[in-house]
């Protein structure tokens, strides 16, 4: 990985960037092609939290940055699975150079892409032909290799295939389903969390959206709403002031809105049982001792008074 990366002038003189984006995008664009996880070929591996964290973005604001970039631009192409980003026109303005220490780069990086499809996604735009060789002779590797293994791997199916195994496919297939299903709510609920953080605190940054996924997974959404409502009301509406208050209601094992309503109801029926056990003390005591002395009972007190 080197310590920097060469952005092309022509950058801003190209069409599209001109006219489809947004300054939001080019700022976007060029922490793709120099951000620290790149690499030479222009396939690097990085994940949205990462990216969240190094721009002060949300994730909904990556998700929507990505989906622009991939679907609308088409300058991208990023496999979630394995997490790599492919860089379309990185070719062309960046494996413009030959010699061996570049060429034994290529090949080492090249080893590392577990998603073969973004090697021939960004062979597309190498003009140089002796580093387009390069990728073609890796695909046509993969390719062999994949052959190979499709081969043995029919064969082994012919012979073992059985109902019980097709079983276990789908299983796995279902489980694979529910686990995306799992990840893409647990997005969407701290997406809601962040929100009410930056209506009513500020910008979010990588430092404030990791206290975000932290409160998110202690406490519900009603109750992260009731502290900044309370923070709010004492003039103190920032993340330290609201994390006090969160870490006291965990503290007392409060962590929903009900449990916060359970606890405060609890509290005032013991004061008011305290009162009420008071006042019931109070009334069994002898009245005699709050009498007030009679004359006879003074004289006592004077003569023994004047005796001493």
């Amino acid at each position: 990985m080197a310590i920097f990366r060469k952005l092309h002038t022509a950058f801003w003189q190209d069409a599209k960037v001109i006219e489809e984006l947004t300054p939001e995008d080019k700022f976007f664009f060029i922490y793709l092609l120099t951000n620290p996880a790149t690499t030479q070929i222009g396939i690097y591996q990085i994940t949205k939290k990462q990216m969240s964290f190094e721009l002060g973005y949300s994730i909904e604001s990556i998700n929507s940055l990505m989906d622009r970039f991939e679907n609308h631009h088409k300058l991208i192409k990023y496999n979630p699975y394995t997490r790599e980003i492919a860089l379309k026109n990185w070719g062309k303005y960046n494996l413009d150079r030959s010699g061996k220490p570049m060429l034994d780069c290529v090949k080492k990086e090249l080893e590392e892409v577990s998603d073969i499809s973004l090697i021939e996604y960004v062979s597309k735009g190498i003009k140089k032909e002796e580093i387009k060789d390069i990728f073609k002779s890796y695909l046509n590797k993969e390719n062999i290799n994949k052959s190979n293994n499709d081969t043995y791997n029919e064969s082994y199916t012919d012979t073992f295939k059985n109902l019980g195994q097709e079983e276990e496919e789908d299983k796995e297939e279902y489980k694979e389903k529910d686990i995306d299903k799992e990840k893409d709510l647990k997005s969407f609920n701290v997406g809601k969390y962040a929100k009410l953080y930056e209506q009513n605190i500020g910008l979010i940054n990588g430092v404030a959206y990791e206290w975000i996924i932290n409160i998110s997974e202690e406490i519900d959404l009603k109750l992260f709403k009731k502290a900044i409502e309370i923070a709010t009301d004492k003039g103190k509406c920032n993340k330290g002031y609201i994390g006090g208050i969160i870490r006291q209601w965990l503290n007392n094992n409060i962590k929903t809105y009900d449990d916060l309503k359970a606890y405060e109801l609890n509290q005032g029926g013991q004061l008011n049982d305290r009162k009420s056990k008071y006042a019931r003390e109070y009334e069994n005591e002898d009245e005699s001792t709050y009498q007030k002395p009679t004359e006879e009972q003074l004289r006592r007190v004077r003569e023994l008074l004047e005796s001493n």
